[in-house]
């Protein structure tokens, strides 16, 4: 059976970094990726994004709210938004698990 040729094409810096890292691991290139993709099949993979930042910035002035006594706030003249609903619809999408926890422990407070 012929196998499927496959190319990519990487910076040469991170290529060369990567290659050097592989190697002090004990593996070529190839064995690295193939490692890594073998990897993220079974386990999944989960990319941090700049949205993370946002999100996790805006659940600490939230947080930062609720600790002060603040429940509602306004993102526009028509509409109050709840305070700790926000902090539940962001929860899942912060990656920090300091603030995490520190979100939960001032929800069970306060709910």
């Amino acid at each position: 059976m012929v196998k499927a040729f496959r190319s990519f094409r990487f910076n040469p810096q991170v290529y060369a970094s990567f290659k050097e890292l592989a190697s002090q691991n004990g593996y070529t290139v190839t064995g690295a990726f193939e490692k890594f993709m073998f990897s993220a099949a079974k386990y999944g993979l989960d990319f941090p994004s700049a949205k993370t930042d946002v999100v996790e910035a805006e659940a600490r002035i939230m947080l930062d709210w609720l600790k002060h006594g603040q429940y509602w706030f306004r993102i526009n003249t028509k509409e109050e938004i709840n305070i700790s609903g926000r902090l539940l619809q962001l929860l899942p999408n912060i990656a920090n698990a300091d603030l995490k926890v520190e979100i939960e422990e001032a929800l069970k407070k306060k709910l």
